[in-house]
């Protein structure tokens, strides 16, 4: 999911639907792939983060406990968020005025923009995650006195809802009411150190199911039995949101918001379970290109914004398609994100930092292991 941020990135410049401040700046050349890109790669990638998030987090707090769990978060997420984020967000600020400046345009920015206190760009996500660690980490006292009995009846009910499609509608609906107050019928992101109770909400469902997940591990057989199935409806459900809210189908704004909330919570839950199964059926064995890119995936997150701004506005005077500058900044920001991580970060203190340990420059041995933390 992270390195899906580097797709989404990458192709942010060239959609033809202005994205406003969460993305100022646009390439003279666009296409409409691009919006669709954009668009159906949001709609999952940080849904199925949080619950893989959720997931691994339930996994540190019971090998470690409370109190140590707590202090890997703040090395692995809370300080590699205070020491990349001046240096990043500084980047990306010039980059985006740098690419503005080739393309000949303006920013779209409000006029106050630059008046106001930078916000946590694309590093807001780590600040929410911190947020749920402390909750849960504060919760721990009293989920340990819940009686057994009620534990039982938690995880029976949650296995009838992970493993049927109607536990599925279930979950949907939960997202749609979470969504509703949203301003449009979609997930929002917010990058204030105060994020709306509205956004931490809805992610922390997605954030708790992957927590539950992970003390019903056994269901993940389920997953991916039927992956294929769930991974269509969920395709279909897309489809129809794109229609619902590009289309503009329905006139009056309070069913489009209704009926495109219950859509949207539909679709998430479904490529949730689709993706989810997908990765359960087909990546059940250690693999050591996955691994080592597993590993790579937080630094290469961590960096790559300013090459999918930079790039683009390097790109902007050439008359080239869209689709080829698309490819070009993919390309490079991957390129330049890989190769920095093998030598710079891997095998120093740095990837001791981001991956809790120094890993040899070398594609990790095809041999079983336990599950390990990425993020």
């Amino acid at each position: 999911m992270m390195l899906l941020g580097l797709v989404l990135h990458s192709a942010a410049s060239y959609v033809v639907f202005p994205l406003g401040p969460a993305w100022p700046y646009k390439d003279p050349n666009t296409s409409t792939l691009f919006d669709i890109m954009v668009f159906v790669i949001h709609l999952f990638r940080m849904p199925v983060f949080f619950v893989a998030a959720g997931f691994f987090a339930a996994l540190l707090m019971e090998r470690d406990g409370p109190r140590a769990f707590f202090l890997n978060r703040v090395k692995r997420v809370l300080i590699p968020l205070a020491l990349f984020w001046p240096v990043l967000i500084s980047a990306i600020g010039i980059a985006f005025l740098y690419a503005a400046r080739r393309a000949g345009t303006t920013l779209d920015l409000p006029p106050d923009a630059f008046e106001r206190r930078p916000g946590l760009g694309h590093l807001w996500f780590l600040w929410d995650l911190m947020i749920f660690y402390v909750a849960v980490v504060a919760a721990a006292p009293l989920a340990s006195r819940i009686p057994a009995r009620w534990r039982d009846r938690i995880e029976s009910t949650f296995a009838s809802i992970a493993t049927t499609l109607g536990g599925a509608l279930v979950l949907a609906i939960v997202t749609t009411i979470t969504l509703l107050p949203m301003e449009g019928p979609a997930l929002e992101t917010s990058d204030a150190l105060l994020p709306p109770i509205r956004i931490l909400v809805a992610y922390g469902v997605f954030f708790a199911f992957g927590w539950l997940l992970y003390w019903r591990r056994d269901l993940l057989v389920p997953f991916g039995a039927r992956w294929k199935t769930t991974m269509a409806i969920g395709s279909l459900g897309a489809v129809a949101y794109l229609v619902l809210t590009v289309g503009q189908v329905i006139t009056d704004r309070v069913v489009f918001h209704v009926v495109g909330c219950a859509l949207a919570g539909l679709t998430i839950w479904m490529l949730i379970f689709g993706i989810v199964g997908w990765f359960v059926s087909r990546l059940d064995r250690p693999r050591p290109l996955g691994r080592y890119l597993s590993d790579a995936s937080y630094w290469m997150y961590l960096v790559h914004l300013p090459f999918t701004v930079a790039v683009p506005g390097l790109l902007a005077p050439l008359g080239m398609p869209a689709a080829l500058k698309f490819a070009i900044t993919l390309a490079v920001t991957t390129a330049v994100t890989l190769v920095t991580y093998h030598y710079l970060v891997r095998s120093t203190a740095i990837g001791v930092l981001l991956n809790g340990r120094r890993y040899p420059r070398s594609l990790p041995a095809r041999e079983p292991s336990r599950a390990t933390v990425a993020v």
